[in-house]
C-alpha cells in the first residue's frame, strides 16, 4: 500500500519521497537496534533540509513500538516548519497508548490540526479524543489482483484445498488453522492445507513441528515465501482462504483483499475492519479469533454449503471491483491533498517566486 500511495501522490503532486526502511528482514520487525536510530535520525535529517520547500508532508504513521516515537518526531519537526501533515494509519496501536497519560498528552500535540486517515469506520476510535480531521480511505488491489469474472461454479476439490497465506506469525494465527485443520478431518472431512509465507517468529522447522504434533503434516504442504504470480497460482488452486488472525495491530490486511479479488471464498477473523468488507453470510465467513473449534465448525459450514460459499465469493469478488479499485483510491489520495492546499497558504519560497515575477 505504501508504492500504491506513492504512485497516487505522483499523479497528483511534485513528490519527494524518502524512504523509510528500517528493517532488513521480518525477523527485525518491531526490535531496537543502534542501527535503526542511526537511519532514523539521518531521515529527520533529510526531512527537515525539504520541509521549507513543502506544502504537505504524507506520512505512513506507525501507532506503536518504537516507530511510533519516530514519527511523532518527523510530524512535530514539519509543525515547526508550518507543514501540515496527512498521517496514514494502516495499523491499531494509539488507543491502547492513550493508556499512559504522557503518551495521550504527546498523541494531542502530533495530531491536532492534522490529516489522519484510517483504513475503515472501526478503527475511528483509534484517533477518539484526537482534535484532528479524521478520513476514512480504504485500501486498494491493482487490476492484476482480479480474477476475471465469470458465472460459472467454482467446483471444490476432493479432499477440499485449504489456503494460509500470511507472514509466520503467530499472532496471525497459523497455529489456530492447524489445529482446526486436525479437528475438521478428525469429524471425518477429508481436506489439504497449503500454506505459504515468510518466516517470521515460526521456522519453517517449527511449522513442521506443529504439523507433525498434530498429526497433518501429511496432507500439509508448506510454499515459503510466494511472489505476486505464485499468490495467484495458490488462489487459483484451492478452495477456501483462511485468515484466523488474532493480531492486536491488525487493520485491513489486503492478502484477504487480495483473496476475494480472485474469487476465492474467505474465511477471516471476527477482528479490526475484516467484519467491514467480510460480511458475514455475504461475502464471507467471520469466526472468532483464537478459537480453533469456532474455525473448525467455521469450515465444515463452509464446505457443506457449498453453493452459499460460491454465491459469497462472486459477491465479494463484485465488491473489491466497486470499493477498493487502485482509481477509488487515487481520487481519495486527491481529494485530501487538494483540499489541505486549498486551505493553506503557499510556503515561503513560492510566495518568494511570486513577488519577484
Amino acid at each position: 500500500m505504501n508504492q500504491h500511495a506513492v504512485d497516487a501522490l505522483t499523479r497528483c503532486t511534485d513528490l519527494t519521497v524518502l524512504e523509510m526502511r528500517f528493517g532488513k528482514d521480518l525477523g527485525n520487525i518491531a526490535k531496537f537496534s543502534l542501527r535503526k536510530v542511526a537511519i532514523a535520525m539521518w531521515l529527520w535529517v533529510k526531512l527537515a533540509r525539504h520541509l521549507p520547500r513543502a506544502n504537505v508532508l504524507y506520512i505512513c504513521f506507525a501507532p506503536s513500538g518504537a516507530a511510533f516515537y519516530r514519527d511523532c518526531l518527523y510530524v512535530l519537526t514539519a509543525k515547526l516548519f508550518g507543514v501540515p501533515a496527512i498521517l496514514h494509519l494502516h495499523g491499531r496501536g494509539l488507543a491502547k497508548l492513550r493508556q499512559n497519560r504522557l503518551i495521550a498528552s504527546l498523541q494531542r500535540l502530533v495530531f491536532a490540526g492534522q490529516t489522519a486517515i484510517v483504513l475503515g469506520a472501526r478503527l475511528l476510535p483509534e484517533l477518539e479524543g484526537l482534535s484532528c480531521n479524521k478520513l476514512i480511505i480504504p485500501n486498494a488491489l491493482p487490476t492484476t489482483a482480479f480474477a476475471a469474472q465469470t458465472m460459472a461454479k467454482r467446483p471444490l476439490h476432493h479432499p477440499v484445498r485449504l489456503l494460509y497465506l500470511s507472514n509466520l506469525f503467530r499472532a496471525k494465527g497459523i497455529e489456530t488453522l492447524i489445529k482446526a485443520t486436525a479437528a475438521v478431518i478428525k469429524n471425518g472431512i477429508a481436506v489439504t492445507l497449503d500454506i505459504a509465507g515468510a518466516p517470521g517468529d515460526i521456522s519453517a522447522q517449527e511449522l513442521h513441528s506443529m504439523l507433525n504434533d498434530h498429526g497433518i503434516a501429511d496432507i500439509a504442504a508448506y510454499h515459503g515465501p510466494v511472489n505476486a504470480d505464485q499468490r495467484m497460482a495458490l488462489f487459483n488452486a484451492v478452495d477456501l482462504f483462511v485468515f484466523p488472525s488474532n493480531y492486536p495491530n491488525e487493520a485491513q490486511p489486503l492478502v484477504v483483499l487480495e483473496a476475494m479479488a480472485a474469487g476465492v471464498p474467505v474465511i477471516a477473523s471476527n477482528i479490526a475492519t475484516l467484519p467491514e468488507f467480510v460480511r458475514a453470510g455475504e461475502t464471507g465467513w467471520l469466526c472468532e479469533p483464537n478459537d480453533p473449534n469456532s474455525l473448525a465448525k467455521t469450515i465444515t459450514q463452509a464446505i457443506n454449503t457449498p453453493d452459499q460459499t460460491d454465491a459469497m465469493a462472486k459477491a465479494a469478488r463484485q465488491m473489491c471491483e466497486t470499493d477498493f479499485t487502485l482509481d477509488r483510491f487515487t481520487r481519495d489520495i486527491y481529494d485530501v491533498i487538494d483540499k489541505i492546499c486549498k486551505d493553506q497558504p503557499a510556503p515561503a519560497h513560492a510566495q518568494q517566486q511570486e513577488q519577484d515575477g
